[in-house]
C-alpha cells in the first residue's frame, strides 16, 4: 500500500494576464515512505520546473484509498 504526502510549496511565478511576479502556495502529492523522502522527492521534482527559489512550507500524510491518473 502506498503512503501519500501532501507537500505545500511556495514559489514565485509570472502572472499570464498582468506579467507581474506573484507568490504562489501550491499543494503537490508525493508517494514516499517517510517525511524525509517526501521532502527530497519534492525538491527533485520542483527543481525541474521552477527556475527561481522555492520553499517547502509543509508536509503532511494524507489517506487516499484510490487515485486516478490521467
Amino acid at each position: 500500500m502506498n503512503t501519500w504526502f501532501e507537500c505545500k510549496v511556495r514559489y514565485e511565478k509570472i502572472d499570464e494576464h498582468t506579467g507581474k511576479s506573484i507568490k504562489v502556495n501550491a499543494p503537490y502529492l508525493i508517494d514516499a515512505v517517510s517525511y524525509t523522502e517526501a521532502e527530497k522527492r519534492i525538491h527533485e521534482e520542483m527543481q525541474k520546473y521552477i527556475s527561481g527559489e522555492f520553499s517547502v512550507k509543509g508536509i503532511k500524510p494524507v489517506n487516499y484509498s484510490e487515485l486516478f491518473f490521467y
